[in-house]
This record gives C-alpha cells, structure tokens and sequence, in this order.
C-alpha cells in the first residue's frame, strides 16, 4: 500500500471507494483520491490522483471499507487502508509505504493476525516513477477505451 498525501484535514482528496478486480488478474483496490469531476481531460475521461491506496490479491473479497464499521477506530484514511490491508491480506507482511511509519498499535493489531508491518519511507522511492503512480484516469464506460488513448498521458 501506498500513501501519498495523508490528508489529515480530508480536503484534497475526498473521493473514498472501494473497486474490484473485473477478472483473476487484477487486485481489489481501496483508495481515496481527488474527485473525478474536478478534471475532465476528454468525453467520458477524467484524471484523478491518489491520496493513498491499497491493493489485495486475489479479487472480488475488499468490500466498502469505508463505510464498514470495523475501521471505526481509524484516526485517518491512511490508517483505514493499513486496517484494511492487514485483514485482507494472505500475506504475513504488509508493505506501507508513506512518508511517516505508521502508529506502534500497527504492530500488535497485525500481530494479532500473525501478521507484521514492513515500513518504507515514500522518499526512498524515485520521485519521477511516485508521480506516474499517483495519477490515474477513470472512464464513464467501457466503450471509451476506444479513444482514451487519445486523451490519457
């Protein structure tokens, strides 16, 4: 999982959702983000970024994780991905990548669950290869993926 912007006052990234894997190849993915309407780039094409997200393998088992009172205890967004991707994960380690580690009761809540936290500082990673993941397009239906191409960067 990835956090890029923590978004303590939640005002630049309000859209929370949960989406699912379409097939067997995909991941479940939770993940909060600027609106889609506030940058339509093309008919049917909008570019959004991420504030943080998290994926799962395999698909179709990551539900609303934002309306599910389990992560009630979550202080932050950032802190409901981390819940969520500890208890959706068959892994035993949990990557979290942001630019602060997350609180100690990480560990034990993972603990519980046979599970371990492993922190990346986000400024380890390549700036220019963190700013081609942030952003992402969404399309109104499939049939735009005819022409998106024309449009997504």
């Amino acid at each position: 999982m990835l956090i890029f912007d923590e978004d303590l006052d939640d005002v630049r990234y309000p859209w929370k959702t949960t989406w699912q894997g379409e097939h067997g190849q995909e991941s479940d993915m939770a993940f909060y983000a600027t609106r889609p309407a506030d940058k339509i780039v093309g008919p049917g094409i909008c570019r959004c970024e991420y504030g943080g997200f998290m994926m799962s393998y395999p698909p179709m088992r990551v539900w609303d994780i934002w309306s599910d009172p389990f992560y009630d205890s979550a202080r932050t967004k950032a802190e409901t991905l981390l819940m969520s991707a500890v208890e959706y994960s068959l892994e035993q380690h949990i990557v979290y990548v942001a630019a602060k580690p997350p609180r100690s009761w990480f560990q034990s809540f993972a603990g519980r669950l046979n599970k371990k936290v492993k922190y990346i500082p986000l400024g380890t990673l390549s700036p220019v290869t963190l700013k081609k993941i942030k952003v992402f397009h969404v399309l109104s239906k499939h049939q735009v993926r005819e022409y998106a191409k024309d449009y997504i960067w």
